[in-house]
């Protein structure tokens, strides 16, 4: 009995984290700042200085959020990949 729960609590571990929204991380934001973004706080992503991690929403990003999360959704990547800024269209 315990081992059958056991591989159902791992079982729903991983789909829970599969289907999971993307979110920031410091590390999304220390990458893009030792690539050269012009990063000073989560507000270069999203719309306010503290995103709510638990909470995400699409609307709590700002345009280069948003196209971040387009460029996602497109390249079918299960992660935002901050090497992707580099082609912004909408500049610094």
């Amino acid at each position: 009995m315990n081992r059958i729960f056991v591989m159902a609590a791992v079982g729903v571990a991983v789909l829970w984290t599969a289907a999971a929204p993307a979110h920031a991380t410091p590390e999304l934001f220390s990458q893009a700042k030792s690539s050269g973004m012009p990063v000073k706080n989560c507000q270069y992503c999203h719309t306010s200085a503290m995103p709510k991690k638990d909470n995400f929403k699409p609307e709590d990003l700002n345009p280069r959020g948003k196209w971040l999360l387009d460029e996602k959704d497109k390249t079918k990547s299960p992660n935002v990949n901050v090497q992707w800024l580099k082609n912004y269209p909408g500049g610094e």
